[in-house]
């Protein structure tokens, strides 16, 4: 092989190369918004098959999935687990990652009152919506969907109170 075969080749490779990163920014981006939904909805996982992505001009090979799957690490961050694979029949590709739940972090108020279910007296809260009031510590264990002890009513959320 000649010189100029050589360049050739390693134009064309760098020119593919841009090409797959360009296509894996796109799919990232779609998956993004696909996960930033299912983080609203408090889910800690989302999953995206793109069917027709290799029928679009891009590149089934190895280096296709290296690069989607380093663009997706360097995304969700270390905290995440993220996979990249072939769907059914290789014309297609799935995503999917994993993420941990977000640290909870008790409300505070300045309203001191006593708690009606370990009966201290502390920082009070209220939950939402049934408005029954707890200590910050008894609150945390009141996550969204659980029932209010007073009232039986589904827990929405914690609200801090302040005179």
């Amino acid at each position: 092989m000649d010189f100029l075969q050589q360049l050739d080749e390693a134009s064309l490779r760098k020119q593919q190369y841009a090409e797959q990163e360009r296509a894996a920014k796109a799919l990232i981006k779609e998956f993004q918004k696909k996960c930033s939904l299912a983080a609203q909805k408090g889910e800690t996982e989302c999953r995206h098959e793109d069917s027709m992505f290799f029928y679009n001009g891009n590149f089934p090979n190895d280096e296709s999935l290296m690069l989607l799957d380093q663009k997706l690490r360097e995304t969700f961050g270390p905290d995440s687990q993220t996979w990249v694979s072939f769907s059914d029949g290789g014309q297609g590709i799935i995503l999917a990652a994993t993420w941990p739940e977000p640290t909870r972090r008790a409300p505070r108020s300045n309203r001191i009152s006593q708690c009606p279910v370990c009966l201290c007296r502390a920082e009070i809260v209220a939950l939402t919506p049934c408005g029954h009031v707890l200590c910050v510590s008894c609150s945390t264990i009141f996550l969204r969907g659980t029932s209010c002890l007073v009232c039986g009513e589904p827990v929405a959320g914690r609200q801090n109170l302040f005179s």
